[in-house]
């Protein structure tokens, strides 16, 4: 029997232009679609006294990329925005059960993040994942050991 062990590694990327770029698209449409079905959340409840699933969100996602205003929306990784909806599910399960506050929308002036929930790797000094199948270099100050189940990206205020 085999021993599962997680570990946590944070690296610094060093993307280039188109990538940083892609980058910041990414940010953005995580945080609009986060935002986009709170707001939808919230009117649903002040209106009818009912709460969206997220199996209903998600079926709506995919509406809403195929929409002409929100096309930009599939240049971003699926399970990228599934994991936004997944983590805004999260959010108002924990409100409900009295665990934290009401969820809050994201701002850009913020951390930016997002999370790549799967086909995550590393070759060299380098990670890629749907999206960037050139890789984007990583300044790498130990090894990776072991399977990556998944990343998240950060974007600090300041651009780091």
């Amino acid at each position: 029997m085999s021993k599962i062990i997680k570990y946590s590694y944070k690296f610094r990327l060093k993307p280039t232009k188109n990538q940083e770029i892609l980058l910041n698209k990414h940010f953005g449409s995580v945080r609009f679609a986060y935002n986009y079905f709170l707001n939808q959340r919230k009117e649903e409840y002040l209106n009818n006294k009912k709460s969206i699933t997220y199996n209903k969100q998600s079926a709506f996602l995919t509406q809403l990329k195929r929409n002409d205003d929100t096309i930009w929306l599939k240049e971003t990784n699926s399970q990228t925005l599934q994991f936004a909806l997944k983590t805004l599910d999260q959010a108002y399960q924990n409100y409900f059960n009295k665990r934290t506050k009401f969820p809050k929308f994201k701002s850009k002036r913020n951390k930016n993040t997002f999370t790549v929930p799967q086909h995550v790797r590393n070759e060299g000094d380098k990670i890629y994942f749907p999206k960037f199948k050139e890789g984007i270099r990583m300044i790498m100050e130990r090894k990776i050991e072991g399977l990556i189940k998944k990343a998240t990206l950060s974007k600090t205020p300041s651009g780091k």
